[in-house]
């Protein structure tokens, strides 16, 4: 029975031991493993944050794009209808600039007509002031014949007979 309580004792001492060094190489296992599973989850817990801050970098620069892409479509809307209108009143000048020009066409038809009914008109005002002053002068011959007649007419009543041939 010594023997055996040596070889139990042994045999139970070298159970333990190899328990305790089973529980030593599962804590050192167990801590590596843990402190591995730490770092991995630190580096991904910061790469996390990294992502975070990306994403609300980007997020706000998606809101000002967005606000961009508003803006540009506002000014779009706003050009799109200075278009219209600067088209409608395109339009409304080219029709009144033919309107214009169909009355300038007119006006000077009247006026060249105007100017050739002035130019008849200055021919005859001319043919008239000659004929005027022909008058004129015949008017006057024979007023100055009608003074001389008058004359000799007193000049006879005033004579006699005789003396008649003076006058």
């Amino acid at each position: 029975m010594g023997v055996m309580k040596k070889d139990v004792n042994l045999g139970l001492l070298l159970l333990i031991v190899a328990a305790l060094l089973m529980f030593s190489g599962f804590t050192v296992y167990y801590q590596t493993t843990f402190k591995n599973v730490s770092k991995s989850y630190e580096i991904k817990l910061n790469e996390l944050e990294k992502v975070s801050n990306e994403l609300e970098s980007k997020r706000g620069q998606l809101n000002e794009t967005s606000i961009q892409l508003q803006l540009k479509k506002q000014k779009e809307d706003d050009l799109s209808k200075k278009y219209v209108d600067t088209e409608s009143q395109r339009s409304q000048l080219e029709t009144d600039k033919k309107k214009l020009e169909t009355e300038l066409t007119s006006t000077k038809t009247q006026l060249s007509a105007t100017v050739s009914e002035l130019g008849s008109t200055k021919s005859q005002l001319a043919a008239q002031v000659q004929l005027a002053q022909e008058l004129t002068r015949q008017v006057n011959n024979l007023k100055s014949d009608v003074t001389k007649l008058d004359n000799k007419v007193k000049c006879l009543k005033e004579k006699v007979d005789t003396d008649e041939g003076s006058c």
